[in-house]
């Protein structure tokens, strides 16, 4: 049976970790102390937990500071020896347990989070609905051509991820890609092919090449289409640098590459709960050139 807890059950549970009591986030000191710590409101610790229901989906033992280690050691990623004295003291074995298993917990929410068909939210009738980019992460290897990121010039992962063009929501993840791999071919492995007849995606110039499909800077001839373009764009950089804010995504990852799948979408289901409660990407103005020009006729 589903054991339901409350946003105040999590900043008990966060006590150790920062080292105060709590009984509200009141005060733009503790608000700030906490989203240094965890990156999420424990409201979202709480949405998650009962969405991943530990009595029934983990072993017996889950408790709500667990899923505050997790979420601590995506936003910091400090060294074990760092980690396990500041929540605790508990050993390093305990803390990779439960830290893992609610990492891979969370990441397991993409698709009930992050969803494809919220890109027809507040649509009203453009070709494309959704800006796409991808966003380079360092990873700790033996160097390799492939790997090597031209973004910070050293081994790297990528991800493909989309954003909603009317309402902001992330709708599609895709990867990780060797950090060499080129944008736009990444995109033919996927998401071309995912998109409706007659649909187009919003991207940058590391795009050109798929004019049927994909509508780059070039690709129109107002000044006022040129804007939109460029401000819709710039938004979807603000989304990839909510992704950094998680130190996890920042820092060269220390762990096995196997493993940091697992990381990635966790921050993005994280990222993508903090729009839905209370923390949107700003708004845009967008529609595709067809239509300013009907307008303006």
């Amino acid at each position: 049976m589903e054991f339901l807890l409350s946003p105040d059950d999590f900043l008990v549970a966060a006590e150790p970790i920062l080292r105060l009591k709590l009984s509200c986030l009141e005060g733009i000191t503790n608000q700030r102390r906490w989203m240094a710590c965890f990156g999420a409101k424990p409201d979202i610790m709480a949405d998650l937990w009962t969405r991943i229901d530990p009595s029934t989906t983990m072993p017996e033992g889950a408790k709500p500071e667990h899923m505050t280690w997790a979420f601590y050691f995506l936003k910091l990623y400090n060294t074990e020896d760092v980690n396990t004295r500041n929540v605790g003291g508990c050993d390093e074995k305990t803390f990779r347990k439960w830290v893992w298993l609610f990492v891979d917990a969370i990441s397991y929410q993409e698709y009930p989070i992050i969803s494809w068909e919220k890109r027809f939210m507040g649509n009203f009738g453009n070709e494309a609905l959704i800006t796409i980019d991808g966003t380079d992460v360092p990873v700790q290897h033996k160097f390799d051509p492939k790997l090597c990121s031209h973004k910070f010039k050293s081994n790297g992962l990528k991800y493909e991820v989309g954003v909603c063009i009317q309402t902001g929501n992330i709708v599609w993840i895709n990867g990780p890609f060797r950090a060499g791999v080129h944008d736009i071919t990444i995109s033919r492995q996927a998401v071309i092919g995912a998109l409706n007849e007659g649909e187009m995606i919003e991207a940058d110039g590391g795009y050109e090449g798929e004019p049927f499909y994909i509508k780059i800077p070039d690709d129109c001839t107002s000044s006022e289409q040129r804007y939109m373009k460029t401000v819709t764009r710039s938004r979807h950089e603000t989304a990839n640098k909510r992704f950094k804010i998680f130190e996890v995504l920042k820092r060269q990852f220390r762990h096995p590459l196997n493993k940091h799948s697992s990381c990635f979408r966790a921050v993005a289901v994280i990222t993508q709960l903090n729009i839905e409660y209370g923390h949107p990407l700003y708004s845009v103005e967008y529609f595709d050139e067809v239509k300013t020009n009907s307008t303006n006729a």
